[in-house]
């Protein structure tokens, strides 16, 4: 089966890599940085590159799988730049983690037929295909959305397709995989930019060598592409927003017990420990 991934970051690399050790797969790309496709070529993960989108219009390319795997504010560019592929033979997937957008505008489309959700919640806070990495998926969860009208033999595909990925999948509405994602994964990121942006503020510019790993691990995710979350944030940001104030809530709770009540703190606290280790 032919693959064609647009766009070769971290996640299309990634997918060009693992896939790339199976007979299975013709693996093709389009990236606007030809340093992306010479570096796919000449690690042998892809067999060769199109030169446009509009080479999908060509017969060699009916019956492909194609992965959108684009920063998310293009993916929605790229979508409707492939409407000419809408209710053919070639299955459509994306990559991001954020899907209401996306969602209205397959909606213009009438919902076409062969478009299916894609999210693998795998990555790293470096990007680009220099720290992509095969079996960067293995074992780890993707999430696959679609409407009630789209065909069965493209969701057996992205199906087929996740799972020679190594994927673990679960499949959720478009609407609830945001709600979901605003607090399991988005709400982290804001988190870790305030306290930063706190932090920043302080008269001590390196806090170092005063703290042990936690804060420098946790502020790991500001490392992340600010791109890439600036996308995601203003693409969810209704969920994100009611997150937020739910985190303010229990900022204010955990700080009235801090100041009142100790006795009350070690008891919410340990209730906190309980609910971490039976959970996450």
């Amino acid at each position: 089966m032919k693959i064609i991934i647009i766009g070769l970051g971290l996640i299309g690399g990634s997918i060009a890599k693992t896939l790339s050790s199976s007979q299975d797969f013709e693996i093709f790309a389009f990236d606007s940085d030809q340093n992306s496709i010479k570096n796919a070529l000449d690690n042998q993960s892809i067999q060769g590159s199109l030169h446009s989108i509009d080479d999908l219009r060509n017969a060699e390319y009916e019956d492909s799988v194609v992965i959108i795997a684009t920063p998310p504010s293009a993916t929605d560019d790229i979508l409707k730049s492939l409407d000419f592929l809408f209710n053919s033979s070639v299955t459509i997937t994306d990559t991001t983690s954020a899907k209401s957008s996306l969602n209205k505008t397959l909606q213009e489309f009438n919902f076409p037929k062969n478009f299916i959700f894609s999210h693998p919640v795998a990555g790293s806070h470096l990007s680009g295909i220099k720290n992509s990495v095969a079996n960067l998926f293995n074992k780890k969860s993707t999430i696959l959305s679609y409407h009630n009208s789209v065909a069965s033999k493209h969701v057996e595909r992205v199906t087929n397709l996740w799972n020679t990925l190594g994927s673990n999948i679960t499949v959720l509405d478009a609407e609830l995989h945001d709600q979901i994602f605003a607090y399991s994964s988005h709400l982290p990121h804001v988190a870790a930019y305030a306290l930063l942006n706190t932090l920043k503020g302080l008269d001590q510019d390196d806090l170092s060598d005063f703290s042990g790993g936690g804060l420098g691990e946790f502020l790991r995710l500001v490392s992340s592409s600010p791109e890439m979350w600036t996308d995601i944030f203003s693409m969810n940001k209704k969920n994100i927003a009611l997150a937020i104030d739910d985190l303010i809530k229990s900022l204010s709770i955990l700080k009235d017990k801090i100041g009142n009540d100790p006795e009350s703190l070690q008891t919410f606290l340990g209730e906190l420990k309980d609910f971490k280790e039976s959970n996450y």
